[in-house]
């Protein structure tokens, strides 16, 4: 048996937090001494380990005290939704990861810092943590928006570098007819860019580009903007008038 001074030195768990955990019946001890003082047993100490597992796994308490109470089909139903829960938002984070080196390397590319963008950026994502996902389900089903969502993640910093590299130098260009050669190279190249982080599906980079064009007011896409959405399409059907198929067929639609 264990005291609660004893229980909170072998765990490390304050003497208090084992006050309010007795308090609202999550782990209560077994006995007390005749001075009434409490005491914990081995199967208290296990109960004290399985909270603290499942606290650790990012459930609250009120989750801990019903999975505590239910079978162990139950706690595996439980843990597996939380796993699932941990992994959505793993992707999350990760999708925020990439979206902020690619404003920082815009950033540093430009030569100057927009925090505007930045804070924009954060916060698009922090008050709305669905919005990776959210911004495809017009034109995607659920399934293929985690793909993209997926894709987007695995994309090295290589890929963002081009990808950036490509749509700045397009903003640089915004005034070139869109049907000179230089306008219709920088088309092809953000194109060849996009199938190679995205893969050569016409019909998944259909629904894509419907998205970017959705978004195209918003920073989803940074450095892509209104202007760049734009002198891309001019290009794109210049570039399909002149092609008898493919090509940047996807663009022009």
């Amino acid at each position: 048996m264990y005291s609660i001074g004893q229980l909170s030195k072998k765990t490390g768990v304050t003497v208090r937090t084992l006050d309010y955990y007795d308090e609202v019946g999550l782990v209560v001890p077994s006995s007390a001494t005749d001075g009434g003082h409490r005491l914990y047993s081995e199967n208290d100490v296990l109960r004290l380990e399985q909270v603290l597992a499942l606290k650790y796994m990012g459930f609250s308490l009120q989750q801990i005290k019903k999975i505590l109470k239910e079978s162990t089909v139950s706690w595996q139903q439980s843990i597996d939704q939380q796993l699932a829960m941990v992994k959505q938002q793993q992707i999350r984070l990760q999708a925020l990861e990439k979206a902020l080196e690619g404003v920082l390397y815009s950033i540093e590319f430009e030569g100057e810092v927009n925090w505007s963008i930045i804070f924009e950026m954060i916060r698009l994502f922090q008050h709305d943590p669905e919005c990776a996902f959210r911004m495809f389900e017009k034109h995607f089903n659920n399934e293929e928006a985690k793909e993209i969502v997926r894709l987007n993640v695995r994309l090295g910093k290589e890929d963002l570098r081009k990808w950036h590299d490509i749509i700045l130098e397009i903003q640089a260009h915004l005034d070139e007819d869109p049907g000179s050669d230089i306008s219709q190279s920088l088309a092809n190249r953000w194109l060849e860019q996009v199938r190679s982080m995205f893969g050569t599906d016409e019909s998944r980079l259909d629904k894509m580009w419907e998205v970017v064009k959705d978004q195209q007011d918003g920073i989803a896409f940074y450095p892509m903007n209104a202007e760049v959405v734009q002198f891309l399409e001019r290009a794109a059907a210049i570039m399909h008038e002149r092609q008898t198929s493919g090509g940047l067929d996807s663009l022009s639609k």
